[in-house]
């Protein structure tokens, strides 16, 4: 079993350009087995491809075949370019500036940094979505619906609230300590496993809620059966093992799924709560704030 989880940790601060508008864009939904991935189609430097939806990675990546393939040029990376994935790996990725990105749907172009990955996760790029967000504006994130919309942090609340059944939720985060002080690359929430509270980064490109070495409710499934498996990160490809039936809860919803676990410890949160859960919610995610809204499935998975 491989399954994409593609969290990535950076080292030091990244440059920021004026971010492509983005009003509202149709994802594209990939399933397999449980797992969840979402996609938004834009053009790169003129060029379509795919961007996966990653709130687990600090910055923009683009396939390392995508880049050659179009002649551009990429900085050398230095110590401060390195990357931890999902799998405790560190790479160091060369950087591209200021590339222009035009989203599906939208008139206009804008300018985003990249990295250079040399995974060429079968030509899809990573797209860093909390980097388009600035002061007084949330992005939703509605993977049930498909959709990825910007606005005004006070319009998105006050939509998602009147069409959501399910209570809005106020949700309570904090960042990675080794980032930028100035900015928040990842959001780390805390959720019930198996009755254990567990710190988890929220992470829209991890396609499975996946626990930690490190992670508290470990102890609680230490006697479970599961199945042995592959994960595919970013940067490289590590063993897994999937724990069937774990019930969790999240912004007040219960949910049984299968959840991975990983032999390495994270040095973000305990885990990341994936696309498996998420597309389930609606996910306001604001310049300072996060909200979510979910609703349990027919079935509880």
């Amino acid at each position: 079993m491989r399954v994409a989880c593609c969290c990535a940790a950076i080292l030091a601060c990244a440059c920021a350009h004026a971010p492509p508008p983005l009003h509202s864009a149709r994802l594209k939904i990939q399933e397999s087995e449980g797992a969840y991935l979402a996609f938004v189609r834009a053009r790169v430097a003129g060029e379509p491809i795919f961007l996966l939806v990653d709130t687990g990675a600090a910055a923009n990546s683009l396939p390392e075949s995508f880049v050659r393939a179009r002649g551009m040029s990429a900085r050398s990376p230095t110590f401060a370019d390195g990357y931890r994935d999902a799998n405790g790996r560190i790479a160091y990725l060369g950087r591209l500036p200021g590339v222009p990105v035009q989203f599906e749907g939208e008139t206009e172009a804008g300018k985003l940094d990249f990295v250079v990955n040399p995974n060429d996760l079968g030509g899809i790029g990573i797209l860093a979505p909390q980097q388009l967000i600035r002061s007084g504006d949330a992005l939703v994130i509605d993977l049930e619906r498909g959709e990825l919309r910007y606005e005004t942090e006070e319009a998105a609340l006050k939509r998602v609230a009147a069409e959501s059944p399910a209570p809005l939720r106020q949700l309570e985060y904090h960042k990675c300590l080794a980032e930028d002080f100035f900015r928040e690359y990842h959001r780390v929430v805390s959720i019930s496993i198996n009755g254990v509270e567990a710190e988890m980064l929220v992470d829209t490109g991890a396609s499975r809620t996946t626990l930690s070495r490190n992670n508290p409710a470990i102890q609680s499934i230490i006697d479970r059966k599961g199945k042995p498996g592959t994960t595919t990160a970013v940067t490289s490809i590590g063993t897994s093992l999937l724990v069937p039936d774990l019930p969790l809860e999240v912004a007040g919803t219960p949910f049984v799924l299968p959840v991975l676990v990983h032999p390495s410890s994270e040095h973000c949160g305990k885990g990341l709560l994936g696309a498996d859960v998420l597309r389930h919610c609606t996910v306001v995610w604001g310049s300072s704030s996060l909200w979510a809204t979910c609703r349990a499935p027919a079935d509880g998975k």
